[in-house]
């Protein structure tokens, strides 16, 4: 889950919003691993993606926030090896002991429940939909709204104000005046009044100041080290 156009991420809004709910099978597997590991899974999506010109099919145990999704992920970052393990092999119990105990006519009408799932090189994979939330949440800013918030704050010595994923970087003119505006109080400021303004948009109550990154930059750096150019400082970002 990269954005908040892809499938899963849609899927997983429509489950925040009460407009959908787990089946009966995958909710069996969340309140098993929010049980086991003590955290919240929000959703679980199954699909499959091509890797060497197979499908290769994949579990998503999708959590609410990023501070779950991180205890499933090892010291490099990765998802962890283990828990992965213990996932996989939990779920392909539940779907033999569900299997097991329907009778003819439970198979028939919870067909959709009990679809034919491959589990032999299943890949389980750990996103957090808090992550992508507050990544739509920024881009839902209309643009003459930071036009506005760019021209009300030139008193102050604010040339741009440039949004990126899940971030805002406001540029200062000079090095100089990074400083200066960090020294009087006037960066905090500024980070309060994005993050207000983020809030307006903010429908499941995420944002704070300790999961929005707020930066300062400076056109000068911006000039001198990126030629001016938007897509050499994206890249560096």
């Amino acid at each position: 889950m990269t954005s908040s156009t892809d499938p899963e991420y849609i899927d997983t809004k429509l489950v925040k919003q009460g407009l959908k709910q787990l089946t009966p099978l995958f909710q069996e597997l969340a309140d098993w691993i929010n049980q086991e590991f003590n955290c919240q899974v929000i959703n679980i999506y199954y699909d499959k993606y091509i890797v060497a010109r197979k499908p290769t099919p994949r579990l998503r145990i999708i959590f609410e926030y990023n501070i779950d999704a991180d205890k499933f992920k090892d010291q490099s970052g990765c998802n962890d090896a283990t828990k992965q393990e213990i996932i996989k092999d939990r779920f392909r119990q539940i779907l033999t002991e569900r299997s097991a105990r329907g009778n003819f006519l439970t198979r028939l009408f919870k067909k959709s429940d009990l679809q034919n799932f491959d589990t032999d090189n299943i890949i389980v994979v750990f996103p957090s939909f808090e992550q992508i939330a507050i990544e739509e949440i920024n881009e839902k800013i209309p643009k003459v709204e930071i036009e506005r918030l760019e021209q009300e704050l030139s008193s102050k010595n604010v040339w741009k104000v440039y949004q990126q994923f899940g971030t805002v970087t406001y540029f200062f003119y000079t090095k100089d005046q990074i400083e200066a505006y960090s020294n009087d109080g006037t960066t905090e400021e500024l980070k309060i009044l994005f993050l207000d303004l983020l809030k307006k948009y903010d429908e499941f109550n995420y944002i704070n100041k300790d999961n929005f990154v707020v930066r300062f930059d400076s056109k000068e750096k911006f000039d001198t080290e990126n030629d001016g150019n938007w897509f050499n400082y994206s890249r560096n970002f």
